[in-house]
């Protein structure tokens, strides 16, 4: 019996073992198996961060170069301002390289006129960058606001101006940024990520060997809820973007720029305040010389621009009023000039350009364009154009720090401070929301020191008929003799 059961043992190890090995090779099957599932759900979402990561840091890189493009924008175009951003490359027309800015975009914002908006890839090649991708491989798409674009420049550009764009959350009605036309944005960059449903990003006629692909925006840019669509933003006025989720159906990514964003870089510049200053004095100036014209014994000075004015975005709204002694600094001094006589009304501008200030240059010009909102101008009634000469003080003129005795006085307005707002005409109109303490007021008193937050720069028109400057630095309005008519210099 022992023996046929080891026989029988023997006929079955061999099967029994069979079925082992079996179970251990369908074992190890699905153990690779469920590596190779676990590994590609595992890595998955890995690579999707990482995708995202390398888009974060193309739309970081595109936001620098841009608001570094803002900050320098002077040192490139000596005779302009600091601020403006470029049109988007639009791949038009087909002679210019890929990646360089459009040499104009649309309509031009004059102030009752909005301009356009522009929509097109970012322009890296004017940037000087590379071609930035996102983690799909994509170039970037970029947009920018009637306001700040450099080509064709808006009619006023400084640090009060605002952007046009609304950031708008994932259900497409939830205002992000952009609520208050304060906070509206300057320009958005967009990485587009792959391609959805009908969206064609072939290479067409467009000359884009970098990128690849064409220059249709919906090619690339995703609707969302809400109907907010990132290809089309409105171009003019006011435009929407969405800032959402990736779905089935919606992949975009945005960075954005703010007003603050290139102003808070600009003021950084060290030589911002000194062309405030240097521009401060050029417009106090060119004030103190508008008697040049009359006899030796005149020293009339012209009158400003009462407040609130009709506007304050066009050269023509600063146009000197009847019996003003306060206001905005006049470009033009036609009321003035009824009252004596004169002709060439045009004050601030150089004479070859048909003004009536011989050192008013091309950048003074530009500079006078983009900040004619924040220059101010008191002056005492000792010297308006309706006194009869001698013009004096007689002890009733302009005091600033509480001395001296001034025929009138020039302020440039600094950055506003909280609670000062500078938005619409309104608030344009109202000089406290420029100038500090007593300067806002409008009467015989100025200051040009203060607290921490004081940032107006005063410059004095100094009726002293001395051959000798009354104090270091001044200018003379005549070169003597015969003894200068005002001296001007910093308060």
């Amino acid at each position: 019996m022992a023996a046929c059961r080891n026989i029988a043992e023997q006929r079955l190890a061999p099967a029994t073992r069979q079925r082992g090995v079996g179970l251990l090779v369908i074992l190890i099957i699905a153990g690779v198996l469920g590596v190779v599932f676990v590994t590609t759900v595992i890595s998955g979402a890995p690579d999707d961060a990482r995708r995202d990561d390398a888009t974060q840091v193309a739309l970081a890189r595109a936001k620098e170069a841009l608001i570094s493009y803002a900050v320098t924008y002077m040192n490139d175009h000596p005779n302009d301002v600091p601020g403006y951003l470029p049109c988007p490359d639009l791949g038009t027309p087909s002679s210019m390289r890929e990646g360089a800015a459009a040499g104009t975009c649309g309509a031009a914002y004059t102030g009752p006129a909005l301009g356009d908006n522009s929509m097109g890839r970012l322009p890296w090649y004017t940037l000087g960058i590379e071609p930035l991708r996102d983690g799909y491989g994509e170039c970037l798409w970029y947009a920018v606001s009637s306001t700040y674009k450099n080509s064709p420049e808006p009619a006023m550009l400084n640090w009060d101006s605002i952007g046009r764009f609304r950031i708008m959350g994932p259900d497409g009605t939830t205002v992000l940024v952009g609520a208050t036309t304060a906070d509206l944005v300057v320009a958005v960059i967009v990485a587009p990520g792959p391609a959805f449903g009908s969206q064609v990003r072939a290479t067409d006629a467009t000359n884009a060997p970098s990128c690849g692909g064409n220059y249709t925006a919906s090619n690339y840019l995703d609707t969302g809820p809400g109907s907010v669509n990132n290809a089309a933003p409105a171009a003019s006025g006011q435009a929407d973007f969405i800032q959402g989720a990736r779905t089935n159906t919606f992949n975009d990514r945005l960075v954005y720029i703010t007003v603050q964003d290139i102003w808070n870089a600009v003021v950084r510049r060290t030589d911002l305040q000194t062309q405030f200053r240097t521009m401060t004095q050029q417009v106090a100036f060119c004030i103190a010389r508008y008697s040049s014209i009359g006899a030796t014994s005149y020293r009339s000075l012209p009158w400003a621009v009462s407040q609130p004015q009709a506007g304050y975005t066009l050269a023509t709204d600063y146009d000197d009023t009847d019996n003003t002694l306060f206001g905005r600094a006049p470009y033009n001094v036609d009321r003035s000039n009824n009252v004596n006589g004169f002709a060439n009304d045009t004050l601030l501008a150089s004479t070859a350009a048909g003004g009536r200030c011989a050192t008013w240059s091309a950048r003074d010009d530009k500079w006078w364009k983009h900040w004619k909102d924040h220059f101010f101008y008191g002056l005492s009634s000792r010297f308006e154009v309706v006194d009869a000469p001698p013009q004096s003080c007689a002890g009733s003129c302009l005091q600033v720090n509480s001395s001296g005795q001034y025929a009138g006085v020039v302020l440039f307005a600094g950055r506003a401070n909280a609670g000062q707002n500078r938005i619409s005409d309104a608030q344009k109109g109202n000089p406290a929301n420029y100038l500090e303490g007593d300067n806002a007021n409008g009467d015989s008193y100025y200051s040009s020191t203060g607290g921490s937050t004081f940032n107006d720069v005063v410059y004095c028109i100094n009726p002293s008929s001395s051959m000798s400057p009354p104090v270091p630095g001044a200018l003379p309005t005549t070169t003597p003799p015969p003894p200068p008519k005002f001296w001007v210099h910093q308060c």
